[in-house]
């Protein structure tokens, strides 16, 4: 028979759990009697049944007889081991089993007490071992905490390891690209200087003149755009209304030399509140991604709807894979270029999460991908 005692639970729960293992009705009920107002008393009158209660809780202290049917005690506690080593066990033995219970000791018992107990023997040896119990089980629970936290703490540190260091990578880049930033700013202005002085009726300084201010154009802007990604990285950057629109077209002309393959459409008065440059990054590393992947048109559309503005790219280039699909916006993925690092489009997400923004994709039915970002609509 398997059950608890006749005591409610419900007026013992949190006291400390004790379990007793004894084919015998009278030992076993009697032991539950004695130990019932100090104690959660379970009952089990085979070794299987006792075990079973033990993988469903935790107990201070089991009881167990040696001499049983079907399993014995022994047997019985070199299993129970392995299921709890913390909990104490006290053997119960008649006096023709005093060896057994001597070997028992050596296998992980922590006292016998002979049969028939003494009342008060019983209940001392059973509050003691009760507290020396919780005391181990307090320490082992600490202990795993402990190592899950230095486990999680690990890989968490793996994890952002190779991120860490591609950014301090970039970091490093950024300011490489600055200095030879200013002197083609600086060259250029010499070159405009000269050109100037030159007839301006002639048609070839015109052109010089048009290439040189785009070249002067291009320089500014990448200068402005590398400053702002380090700055990024130092929380300074400043938020402002951002014409997506213009940002668009901007990036296009400047950042891929007016392609072709890029088109901009869309409602021209479409304003967020963030960061300008941020929004150029993440348009730079959608355009560079579909650009590498094949495709021979890039839609960059922009419009609002229902109190939001809509920004999205849609190619028709190879497209992702299905499974890169499902994860691609929860968690980073293994690059599919050969020299890529996977990270452009985590930088999007990071770039859509500070801005409020949702970020989706889904295939585009003509072929290809379509990645979009819904922001809040600037105030006013």
């Amino acid at each position: 028979m398997l059950a608890a005692t006749s005591t409610s639970l419900a007026q013992t729960s949190g006291r400390p759990k004790v379990l007793v293992i004894d084919d015998e009705l009278g030992p076993r009920e009697s032991m539950s009697y004695l130990l019932q107002d100090e104690f959660e008393v379970f009952t089990a009158d085979r070794v299987d049944r006792g075990l079973a209660l033990a993988k469903a809780e935790s107990f201070a202290v089991v009881i167990m007889d040696i001499r049983m049917p079907q399993k014995n005690g022994i047997q019985g506690l070199e299993e129970f081991r392995k299921i709890d080593a913390d909990a104490a066990v006290i053997m119960m033995t008649g006096y023709g089993a005093l060896a057994s219970a001597q070997a028992a000791i050596s296998l992980g018992a922590n006292e016998y007490l002979k049969k028939p107990f003494d009342v008060d023997v019983l209940q001392a040896a059973v509050r003691r071992h009760a507290s020396q119990a919780l005391e181990r089980k307090k320490r082992t629970t600490l202990l795993k905490n402990l190592e899950s936290r230095y486990e999680s703490v690990m890989a968490e540190q793996k994890k952002h390891q190779m991120q860490v260091g591609y950014g301090q990578a970039a970091a490093e880049m950024v300011h490489d690209i600055c200095n030879p930033l200013v002197v083609t700013i600086g060259y250029t202005n010499m070159l405009l200087d000269e050109v100037r002085r030159q007839p301006a009726d002639s048609p070839s300084a015109q052109r010089i003149i048009h290439y040189t201010e785009r070249l002067e154009h291009c320089s500014l802007f990448c200068l402005h755009l590398a400053e702002s990604w380090r700055q990024s990285t130092r929380h300074q950057s400043q938020v402002a209304s951002v014409n997506l629109h213009t940002v668009a077209e901007e990036t296009r002309a400047v950042l891929f030399f007016d392609s072709a393959r890029i088109e901009v459409e869309g409602e021209k008065d479409v304003a967020i509140t963030g960061v300008r440059y941020e929004i150029v990054r993440a348009l730079q590393n959608l355009l560079k991604n579909s650009l590498e992947a094949g495709a021979k048109r890039i839609v960059i559309s922009v419009r609002q709807a229902a109190g939001r503005a809509l920004l999205s790219v849609a190619d028709n280039g190879g497209g992702l894979p299905p499974e890169a699909m499902e994860i691609i916006l929860r968690k980073p993925i293994e690059s599919t270029k050969p020299h890529g690092t996977g990270l452009g489009l985590t930088i999007c997400r990071h770039i859509a999460a500070a801005h409020h923004a949702e970020m989706k994709v889904e295939p585009n039915p003509g072929g290809g991908t379509v990645f979009s970002f819904e922001f809040p609509l600037a105030a006013g």
